[in-house]
């Protein structure tokens, strides 16, 4: 209960309390709430002080990956929220992994148990986040490698169509 002195100021509670919410199918909410400064005289309404503690929202903008192997989602209001890590498996034979798909392998009796953990640690390898997989192409600079050769083609041609113009204009001259 909130009381009041003869006075009208605030006699209790005096400390800020908190309530809680229970909710279903969510998280608890909880509210700290302090009425320093409340009096039983009625008055407008006035925000005295604004002290937000949040963040304005936002939408996903980006993923970035750490070389720790940290996954963040990255937002257009400039935050940045961890997702996962990405786990490194290390067999003791490699050799005898069983291969699923294409590109797919899973564990059998001959490959042994996976040994796992986060990237750098024991014998496990590290993540280069941002770098292209060495056996990977680079579409973009391959395209350009493309056009450039299609253009010395065409230069080339055109060199040789010229060279036959003035070979047959000398030999109808001569």
């Amino acid at each position: 209960p909130v009381t009041f002195d003869k006075d009208g100021s605030l006699s209790s509670p005096t400390a800020p309390f908190n309530v809680s919410f229970p909710a279903a199918g969510a998280n608890a909410m909880s509210v700290d709430i302090n009425l320093k400064g409340s009096t039983q005289f009625g008055a407008k309404f006035g925000v005295s002080t604004n002290s937000p503690n949040g963040y304005t929202s936002g939408e996903l903008a980006g993923v970035r990956v750490e070389d720790n192997g940290m996954v963040y989602a990255t937002y257009t209001n400039g935050q940045s929220q961890l997702q996962g890590q990405v786990v490194l498996a290390d067999f003791a034979n490699t050799q005898g992994l069983a291969k699923v798909s294409g590109t797919a392998w899973t564990q059998s009796f001959s490959s042994g148990a996976p040994i796992m953990g986060v990237p750098g640690s024991g014998t496990l390898g590290n993540l280069t986040p941002g770098a292209l997989e060495g056996s990977n192409v680079d579409l973009t600079s391959e395209l350009v490698a493309l056009m450039t050769a299609q253009r010395n083609y065409q230069a080339n041609a055109k060199t040789i169509s010229t060279s036959d113009k003035l070979t047959q204009a000398l030999f109808n001259a001569v």
